[in-house]
């Protein structure tokens, strides 16, 4: 147990280091998601990831929405807060992946369209996450990623050239 909250220590002060605001963001879309979505209050009975969650789907007005790994838990909260979401339609348009050293080698495109979000959630918590977290930015059909530290984000949008986001939040 002890291993991992140093692992996770060191990730976070590397991330500190590398990761930006809104300030060193130069693509369009992802400075508007910060500033119009993320940077927005957060409500207290969530944490950082559940805020990611709650706000992409309101930002994006996501509505079909996937759970892979996923306590009920976090399905009864979304629930709670969305109307008209449907959990089984595809492509999706949101793919919540839960903590789990077991990630994709692909993503099914049957599963996703061009403005699919999938949220990562833990990715810096072992080392063999952060290894997956590596090796799924790196696969063709990914074009933007964004590192929160406490989960990140992938999308899929042809229209943009392939970049990587640190961002604090």
């Amino acid at each position: 147990m002890k291993t991992l909250k140093v692992y996770q220590f060191f990730s976070y002060l590397k991330f500190l280091v590398l990761s930006t605001n809104q300030h060193g963001v130069h693509s369009p879309f992802v400075y508007s998601l910060i500033t119009k979505g993320l940077y927005q209050k957060r409500n207290k009975n969530h944490n950082k990831s559940e805020h990611v969650l709650t706000t992409a789907i309101s930002y994006f007005k996501y509505k079909r929405i996937g759970f892979v790994h996923t306590d009920d838990y976090i399905k009864e909260k979304i629930v709670a807060l969305f109307e008209d979401l449907e959990f089984n339609s595809l492509p999706f348009d949101l793919i919540y992946v839960e903590k789990n050293d077991k990630l994709f080698n692909s993503i099914s495109p049957e599963s996703y369209h061009n403005n699919t979000m999938i949220l990562l959630n833990g990715m810096h918590e072992t080392k063999t996450r952060t290894e997956n977290w590596e090796r799924i930015k790196k696969l063709p059909e990914v074009t933007v990623t964004i590192d929160l530290f406490y989960c990140s984000l992938v999308f899929f949008r042809k229209e943009q050239a392939k970049e990587h986001f640190k961002i604090r939040i």
